[in-house]
């Protein structure tokens, strides 16, 4: 793309992005303090119920992302980036509203109101994430080291945005109760006037883009580099999906205790020590995704996408030894070690795709709307089988599941590596 026709206002994309991701974070854990206060007034909620609803979101995520991120390839990606924040602010906003005249509502109206809020925020995350990778695409068309800096600083927007949302989430609620989604409201109206004031497309879309057919649009996703790939994402988010959610709170904060499990239980009725191991666990990888931004552009993609996945088992190794007595400041090391490798996924799995996006301009927004779709993916089956291998073995039971979410995905990395050996004769 032409200098004249890159998009501008990258570093307020990126703002916005991290406002996005404070929000959704912080409003996660302001739906769970919501439904412990109902609970206390008698309303038959619990947790089953709320993580059926909150489910819901990552479901909006991958019914609406390729959808949207399609429409912004005709339409442009900034109208997109503006309505994607104020759907997620309506989304908040309406979530108490069972609550607004009866301290104990029905429960069939929490269930609805909440229902439709966490639809209506998921569809609103959904609009930006595909609107905003496709934007930092166009913008590094054939600039690999940018393209890696992009990458790095978006993923340290959503990391460094979860780890203020653990930390906040909590008093938020404590200190101003259902205003805490107001507040959260005004957080997303800021993003949506941060795009509105200093984001610009570039170049507008070429009418071309509206005479191609839907199947013509969708074929895109037959492209054998893109196939192979899915799986190790899939599986990185599934990792995340076990550790950055609900259940890790459930293991450490709940009553239940193993023998011989120095983690599992410990943390209960101790919520403020919670957020800051959790707060303190994300700033720790958000740090490490700095790092990569100065070297992420320069490395082969395939075998930093493998050596990353395997950080995740060298994490959870570290973690499972403490968790059975290894000293603190043996296993601290061995952690972070992992962490840092692993934190490296995520900024080289965005350059791979834009490489693949690069291919079909004309679908660019379609296919970084994939980001969204793995992520609901990855996250729903690392909260389904969380739950299970947590209820078999505790906090040991999230590590085994992370070593075997990480062993198929560097399967699928070594797939992607043998696939692309074997087509090199063939395009040669």
């Amino acid at each position: 793309m032409p200098a004249a026709g890159r998009p501008r206002g990258l570093g307020a994309l990126i703002t916005a992005q991290l406002l996005l991701r404070i929000g959704s974070a912080t409003g996660a854990l302001l739906v769970g303090s919501y439904f412990v206060e109902l609970g206390r007034n008698g309303v038959a909620v619990g947790s089953v119920l709320l993580g059926a609803l909150s489910g819901l979101t990552y479901l909006a995520e991958l019914v609406v992302a390729p959808v949207a991120g399609a429409a912004s390839d005709r339409r442009g990606r900034r109208v997109f980036l503006i309505v994607a924040p104020l759907l997620a602010a309506a989304g908040i906003l309406i979530t108490p509203g069972a609550s607004i005249r009866d301290a104990a509502p029905p429960l069939i109206l929490v269930v609805v109101v909440v229902a439709t809020a966490r639809l209506i925020e998921g569809a609103g995350g959904a609009m930006a994430t595909p609107a905003t990778l496709g934007l930092v695409a166009d913008a590094t068309d054939g600039d690999r080291l940018r393209r890696g800096r992009l990458a790095s600083l978006y993923e340290l927007s959503s990391s460094g945005g979860i780890a203020v949302g653990a930390a906040v989430g909590p008093l938020l609620y404590a200190v101003a109760g259902l205003w805490g989604f107001a507040v959260l409201a005004a957080v997303y109206a800021a993003a949506a006037l941060l795009i509105a004031g200093f984001v610009h497309d570039g170049a507008p879309p070429r009418a071309v883009h509206r005479r191609r057919t839907v199947r013509g649009r969708l074929a895109v996703f037959a492209n054998r580099r893109l196939l192979a790939f899915l799986p190790a994402w899939i599986a990185v988010n599934a990792i995340l999906g076990t550790w950055v959610t609900a259940q890790i709170t459930f293991v450490l904060a709940g009553d239940r205790q193993i023998p011989g499990q120095r983690f599992t239980g410990a943390l209960a009725g101790q919520e403020a020590w919670l957020s800051a191991v959790l707060g303190g666990y994300v700033l720790l990888f958000s740090l490490f995704v700095v790092a990569w931004a100065f070297f992420a552009g320069q490395l082969p993609t395939k075998p930093t996408l493998l050596v990353t996945i395997g950080g995740a088992i060298v994490a959870a190794a570290g973690l499972m030894l403490a968790n059975h007595g290894l000293p603190l400041p043996a296993a601290v090391p061995i952690v972070a070690v992992g962490l840092f490798l692993e934190a490296g996924f995520t900024p080289a799995a965005l350059i791979h795709l834009a490489d693949i996006s690069g291919r079909f301009a004309a679908d660019r927004g379609m296919i970084m709307g994939v980001y969204s779709v793995v992520l609901g993916i990855g996250y729903l089956l690392g909260n389904v089988l969380g739950g299970v291998f947590a209820h078999w073995l505790g906090f040991d039971g999230l590590g085994v599941l992370t070593v075997l979410f990480a062993l198929c995905g560097m399967a699928a990395v070594v797939l992607m590596i043998v696939l692309d050996r074997r087509a090199e004769p063939a395009r040669a």
